[in-house]
């Protein structure tokens, strides 16, 4: 398996739009893509050059705090595959904004996705 290709860090939030000015417009974090799916607003900011924090509102359902993307669907099988024994939160599927993915949860209680951008 090839090494994850960047870091995410994705938040619920309950005001959106002050939360994305803060980060745009106060430290200057560039969009990468945006979305509206039904009742789910979202933005993914560029941190660094393989660093992103993902905004998502509103909050449905818990999101992941730490999120490795992965270079193809497969390596998210083979991932999900070896991961015997863990608790898993969200099994591989398509999420509202595309991607493919899954969640579960680390020996310390850490929610982890491990995911695909969509091609």
């Amino acid at each position: 398996m090839n090494p994850p290709r960047a870091l995410w860090l994705p938040f619920e939030v309950d005001d959106f739009a002050a939360t994305r000015a803060f980060y745009v417009d106060g430290l200057g974090l560039s969009v990468v893509d945006q979305w509206v799916a039904g009742a789910e607003r979202g933005v993914v900011l560029r941190a660094a050059d393989a660093a992103y924090v993902e905004l998502v509102s509103p909050g449905i359902r818990r999101s992941a705090p730490l999120a490795f993307e992965l270079p193809d669907r497969a390596s998210v099988d083979a991932v999900h595959a070896r991961l015997v024994g863990v608790e898993v939160l969200r099994p591989p599927g398509v999420y509202p904004r595309g991607h493919y993915g899954f969640e579960v949860r680390d020996p310390a209680g850490t929610p982890v996705m491990l995911w695909h951008e969509h091609d």
